[in-house]
């Protein structure tokens, strides 16, 4: 098979060009959208993945642009435009690139501070969770207490999740579940949490087939426990949306929530592995969706937990 031609450096040019054009017209809708009305209508109803007028639209126009370029990721484009940066009408369309960047990421902690809306990196998460913890079990409706999966010779890793349309969450959820055999080694218990519905979770449980159990935090108190706030700059930023398109490529679809339910995409998530009296022994504030722990690094931070109190 023969090799693709490279890009000339106007192509390279033209195609990001495009790009922030696009760009820029979302951010301009967006801005216009949210002078009119509450800001919360703003986020809840205004910012959707059903919308591809929205700031989510910056999602497909990235895939777009690395698919005109025969490329599938954020860094495969950089690289490419980086070798023609030589060129004075590349070097216009990076700076603009950029620009965009600063201005979409601009926008978005003028809303978070508007909204006074936080990702809460400053608290202190806790170091122990008390057993008396209420939660519903997502399946049976049934409420139950944190302490049903204490003192039972094993650890209990607490993935929190964010919505329930997640992809980031369900990616490292089937990451977990492929490598259940080294969890089970090290003697971890698998329990996903979230602050959602039952309706969401039964429609969340049959389209994932996730086996773990999953709990319901309605109140957010295991949230607030450990520090994790939300934020629209976390979730949207400019180099996250860019790296979402990179799932795109990937044959990855991004889930549709349920109509019939209100959720919250701007909550962020995390991992936490207690001991089985409920001491933090693992603490992994997700800064972005993106931001999962992988196996080998949980299970790591344990074997040197282990070691130190040995």
């Amino acid at each position: 098979m023969a090799e693709r031609e490279p890009l000339s450096s106007h192509a390279i040019a033209d195609i990001l060009s495009s790009f922030v054009d696009t760009g820029r017209n979302l951010l301009d809708i967006a801005e216009n959208e949210s002078r009119h009305g509450s800001l919360q209508e703003f986020i809840q109803k205004k910012i959707s993945i059903e919308n591809p007028k929205c700031l989510l639209g910056l999602i497909e126009a990235g895939a777009e642009m690395y698919k005109r370029m025969s490329l599938k990721t954020k860094t495969e484009a950089e690289t490419t435009w980086k070798r023609a940066y030589h060129c004075a009408e590349v070097q216009e369309a990076v700076e603009n690139y950029f620009q965009l960047g600063v201005q979409w990421d601009a926008f978005l902690e003028k809303l978070d501070s508007m909204l006074e809306m936080s990702d809460k990196a400053h608290v202190q998460p806790a170091r122990f969770l008390p057993s008396d913890v209420s939660l519903v079990d997502a399946r049976t409706g049934e409420t139950l207490m944190l302490g049903k999966y204490l003192g039972r010779g094993e650890k209990i890793l607490l993935v929190l999740i964010r919505q329930f349309s997640c992809l980031l969450c369900r990616i490292h959820l089937n990451d977990l579940q492929t490598k259940q055999a080294a969890l089970d080694a090290h003697g971890v218990r698998v329990v996903v949490v979230s602050f959602g519905c039952q309706e969401g979770a039964l429609h969340w449980l049959k389209e994932t087939g996730c086996q773990y159990d999953l709990l319901l935090d309605p109140h957010r108190n295991i949230y607030t426990l450990f520090g994790l706030g939300a934020s629209l700059t976390r979730v949207l930023n400019f180099n996250n949306m860019l790296l979402y398109a990179d799932y795109i490529l990937s044959d990855h679809e991004f889930p549709r929530p349920l109509p019939s339910i209100q959720d919250d995409m701007f909550q962020l998530g995390g991992d936490f592995v207690l001991d089985e009296q409920g001491k933090v022994m693992f603490s992994h504030r997700c800064k972005s969706p993106i931001d999962r722990p992988a196996v080998e690094e949980i299970l790591s931070a344990l074997n040197t937990t282990n070691l130190s109190t040995a």
